[in-house]
This record gives structure tokens, C-alpha cells and sequence, in this order.
């Protein structure tokens, strides 16, 4: 009897890590649509760290065209690193370092000859530190209007699921 209980209380467990990670997974779904749609110019960061889509090839060949970047904020930036700011038309541009020169920073794109204006380093928004195509590919179709709609269900139902399965533990206790 014994091994049954605690069976049952393993496989509770694991149901309970399952919800979770969906629950996670469905807030990190959230967080990505929201900021992809109201903060379209600036980069949406949860605890210093970013994620968005490089738009041009002008880091080719160490970053693609499509990829997903994981950008974290640092303290102190160094020749080589690569960074995404924002120039002076509020477009954030992610190019390597070639020189720092007190509160300047020099950037260019590895796939181009001319040499960016400097930018403060106020400007920066964070260093890349994570590069994923297939992510950058995963998070695209995720942006699609259909598939934001199916997703959507899913969530609202998740969410159905839990409150009938609450409904239905407060009834079998009162019986």
C-alpha cells in the first residue's frame, strides 16, 4: 500500500513540473508577443537580458539574417564584443566593437568595409551573449497571426482546464 501511495505522490510530482514548465512556457510566450507588438523600437529586458531578431546581413557571417540574439547588459564593453545600440535615429543596430575611446564607442558590422559613427556608451543596450538561427526561425512563426491565435486557444483552454479541475477538487471535498 505503502508503494502506491508514493507512486501516486511521484507521478503527482511529475504532473505538477509538466504544468509548470507549460505555465513558464506560455508567460515567456506572453512577455515575447507583448514586447514584439508595443515596444517595436526599444529592447523589452527581463532581468538586464533581451532577445530579438537581427533584420540585415551586415553581421554575416558570424551572425545571419533571421537569428535570434540574447543580449545581456554589461558593465564595462571591450574591443570585439559584440553589441546591439541604438544610433542616433533610435534604430538598435547590433555591430562589433573596434575601438573604445573613454565614453565612445566605435561598432562595425563584420559583413561591412565603412566604420559606424561612434555612439555613447550610454547608447548600448547589451552584449551579445547567445546566437540561434533555428530560435530565430521558431520565434518568426510564432509572430504569425494564425498561429498567435491557435496558441491562444490552447492558453485559454489550459486555463479552463485548471479552473474546472479546481472547481472539481472543492466539490469532492465537501462530499
Amino acid at each position: 500500500m505503502y508503494l502506491v501511495e508514493s507512486y501516486m505522490k511521484k507521478e503527482d510530482k511529475i504532473k505538477f513540473l509538466k504544468n509548470l514548465i507549460i505555465v513558464i512556457l506560455i508567460i515567456i510566450l506572453c512577455f515575447v508577443i507583448f514586447s514584439k507588438f508595443y515596444y517595436q523600437r526599444t529592447v523589452v529586458k527581463l532581468g538586464g537580458i533581451g532577445a530579438m531578431i537581427v533584420l540585415s546581413g551586415s553581421m554575416e557571417p558570424t551572425i545571419k539574417l533571421n537569428e535570434m540574439i540574447i543580449i545581456k547588459e554589461q558593465s564595462e564593453y571591450k574591443k570585439g564584443d559584440i553589441v546591439t545600440y541604438k544610433d542616433s535615429c533610435n534604430n538598435l543596430i547590433t555591430h562589433r566593437i573596434l575601438e573604445v575611446d573613454g565614453e565612445r564607442i566605435i561598432t562595425r558590422g563584420d559583413n561591412n568595409t565603412n566604420v559606424d559613427s561612434s555612439i555613447k556608451k550610454s547608447n548600448v543596450q547589451g552584449k551579445v551573449i547567445f546566437h540561434s538561427s533555428i530560435l530565430g526561425f521558431v520565434y518568426l512563426k510564432l509572430l504569425k497571426p494564425l498561429i498567435i491565435l491557435i496558441l491562444l486557444g490552447y492558453v485559454l483552454s489550459f486555463l479552463k482546464y485548471i479552473v474546472i479541475v479546481k472547481i472539481l477538487l472543492k466539490i469532492s471535498r465537501y462530499c
